[in-house]
């Protein structure tokens, strides 16, 4: 498997735990990293297609991102789960990017049984409300 890179995280003000960026191969994405308890949730996006606060007014493009991976710790094992654009997490390989992402994030991951289920969407419509209709 190809290294995977991370850049520094930081605090950010809007709620977010912590942001840094993922990369694997060719893609590269922005991620938010939520914490609860030792509880994970990694949500990859695109910052440059979200809209800052001073630019919630009228039309608002709401940008669903790449995705959502939960590390969930259940007792003595943990429970990993989410969502994944098929067109961006395209192979196993990327796949397997994102799980061990997730799993480095949690040092307590690395010794604890962690069975996995990822679904992979593909977006063939969506439902919008943006203020203007």
């Amino acid at each position: 498997m190809q290294k995977l890179v991370f850049k520094t995280a930081k605090k950010t003000k809007r709620g977010r735990d912590v942001i840094m960026k993922f990369s694997y191969k060719n893609f590269s994405c922005d991620t938010e990293i939520y914490y609860k308890d030792k509880d994970i949730i990694v949500r990859f996006f695109d910052s440059s297609k979200e809209q800052e606060e001073d630019d919630i007014i009228n039309l608002v493009i709401v940008d669903p991102g790449y995705g959502y991976l939960c590390l969930k710790y259940k007792g003595d094992a943990a429970l990993l789960s989410g969502f994944l654009d098929e067109d961006i997490f395209s192979s196993d390989d990327h796949i397997d990017a994102a799980i061990s992402f997730i799993e480095i994030l949690s040092p307590n991951s690395k010794y604890i049984y962690t069975p996995y289920h990822i679904t992979l969407f593909k977006q063939t419509s969506f439902i919008e409300y943006n203020g203007e209709y």
